[in-house]
């Protein structure tokens, strides 16, 4: 082989693997170009996801909020009302003229009567509690719903009692232990919805009081 056909050869061989050398870097260039932007990719979708379970987490808690607010809005109402019918009862003396007598009575019925008809609307309030969960809320309005059942029972013994001209101080007690029993079952309501909608707060130790 002469020298100029060995410089050609070379030159040629020279050209190719430049050529390769060229092809193979832009190649790796660009794999690690796709790489980053997948990587960039999946870290966009995994923020957006968090995000996603993060605004979920959010609404689902103020909307457990909201119910949970409402149904003890509508609790106390029941419950105050009755408390307000208790304290007419408790105005009444046996030495009290009887036109006033039948006065505070009548009006002891009424608010009676009234506290009834707001228990019904509380029952719709609970049912939004058991929609929204989870059930131990479920539990918890209930058991805070059925304790006003025997506050109603003793303020209608007492206001019987009245009619009757047979009143004591037992039903007086009696009215008065059933309101504050019921009331502890509303505290145990709104520490379950606490921690319910605060999952991530320790909860503080609790003691429980009576109005």
């Amino acid at each position: 082989m002469d020298a100029g056909l060995a410089g050609l050869l070379g030159g040629v061989i020279g050209a190719a693997v430049g050529a390769l050398g060229a092809t193979a870097s832009a190649w790796i260039t660009g794999r690690k170009a796709e790489q980053q932007a997948k990587i960039l990719a999946e870290a966009q979708v995994g923020h957006v996801r968090l995000q996603i379970d993060a605004d979920r987490t959010r609404a689902l808690h103020e909307s457990r909020k909201a119910a949970y607010v409402a149904f003890a809005e509508g609790w106390r109402l029941v419950h105050e009302t009755l408390r307000e019918a208790d304290i007419k009862l408790g105005g009444i003396e046996a030495s009290d003229p009887p036109e006033e007598r039948e006065e505070r009575r009548q009006a002891a019925r009424r608010l009676w009567n009234e506290a009834r008809a707001l228990e019904h609307r509380l029952g719709r309030l609970m049912s939004t509690v058991y929609v929204e969960g989870p059930s131990q809320m479920q539990d918890a309005s209930q058991e805070a719903s059925g304790a006003l059942v025997p506050y109603f029972g003793a303020v209608m013994d007492w206001l019987h009692a009245i009619d009757n001209g047979t009143e004591t101080p037992q039903h007086s007690e009696e009215a008065g232990r059933a309101g504050g029993d019921a009331h502890s079952k509303l505290l145990d309501f709104l520490y379950a919805a606490s921690d319910t909608v605060s999952p991530d707060l320790s909860a503080p130790t609790r003691t429980q009081s009576c109005p």
